[in-house]
């Protein structure tokens, strides 16, 4: 039979941390589920952690490929996946064991499509961080409607922490875009789109690693360029699948001047290595204000006058106030 949750983990020169995100799915009060997990040309001791994993665990299988990128590697894992279930876990995060079982009894309950629970940010020895994340916008229950919805997919843009329903994620073409970083940021906002049901579990069940140094997510200006291309890409598929309309526009919009905004703390040097990116987002939106309606529509007016007359070097500057 097949089972219920698949847990899906990309893995690259993991070894100092996969070893603990195995033990901790081992100890899952919940067993109905299949652990797969890619290893992208790892050069460590990472392929005889895993082979080690399948010996002790039969519900874990791996393959290992070339190194194609995260992106790659995550539409591999969604085309071996069995369960009803997605569970996306990184390598070097861990897990409480009430996990998948509170996450399967919520999107059951419910029938969400997608599933989610509060988290602890730990630092790279293992301990929680002072400043935790579970405060912020990033837990608002999404009230219905495209702009909500966007702005909540926009605030949550990570795979981890979640359950998401496997047919309807396939049937929708959730695919995450090669050969950039940042490659769970548009697949979330549209499955929030997409989503009839979204499901929350009130605890901190997941353990996101902060701290680690190697992580993509550490470096700012990659993962500035990562969101603000696909941000501009964003806007085309929207169109493409019939979800661009006035409350998609605007809450773009917003999203797309913060990713232009984010470039102000880079020097002259990288901004001009990525000009013809920040041209091309700084034309997309001043292109999709005609669709803004009413305040939102004279706000953006305004910003792109007020870049016209003091030049477009100032739209660090404007970006920040009007984001």
């Amino acid at each position: 039979m097949k089972p219920q949750i698949s847990v899906l983990i990309p893995v690259r020169n993991a070894e100092k941390y996969l070893p603990l995100c195995l033990s901790c799915l081992a100890k899952q009060t919940f067993t109905d589920f299949e652990i797969i997990c890619i290893d992208s040309a790892s050069t460590d001791n990472t392929l005889a952690i895993l082979k080690q994993g399948a010996k002790e665990d039969p519900r874990l299988r791996f393959t290992t490929q070339p190194n194609k990128g995260i992106a790659a590697t995550r539409n591999a894992l969604v085309q071996k996946a069995q369960g009803k279930y997605l569970a996306f876990v990184d390598a070097d995060d861990f897990i409480f064991p009430a996990y998948l079982e509170k996450l399967y009894q919520a999107a059951e309950a419910e029938r969400a499509e997608i599933t989610k629970c509060f988290f602890y940010e730990v630092e790279e020895n293992g301990f929680p961080r002072v400043q935790e994340h579970c405060h912020s916008s990033f837990y608002r229950l999404c009230a219905d409607g495209d702009g909500a919805r966007f702005r909540g997919g926009y605030e949550d843009s990570v795979l981890w922490g979640k359950l998401f329903l496997r047919e309807w994620f396939v049937k929708h073409q959730f695919e995450f875009w090669t050969g950039r970083v940042a490659e769970d940021f548009c697949v979330v906002i549209l499955a929030y789109l997409y989503a009839k049901k979204i499901a929350v579990v009130p605890e901190k069940l997941y353990c996101y690693r902060k701290g680690n140094a190697s992580a993509i997510t550490a470096n700012s200006y990659n993962m500035a360029v990562g969101a603000l291309l696909n941000l501009v890409d964003l806007k085309t598929d929207l169109i493409r699948r019939q979800k661009w309309n006035r409350q998609t526009a605007q809450e773009w919009m917003r999203a797309t001047v913060w990713g232009i905004c984010r470039f102000r703390k880079f020097s002259a040097a990288k901004r001009q290595e990525q000009q013809e990116l920040l041209a091309r987002a700084f034309t997309a939106a001043r292109e999709s204000v005609s669709l803004c309606g009413g305040l939102s529509y004279l706000r953006w007016r305004v910003f792109f006058l007020l870049v016209k007359l003091c030049g477009k070097r100032s739209v660090y500057f404007w970006s920040k106030l009007f984001r």
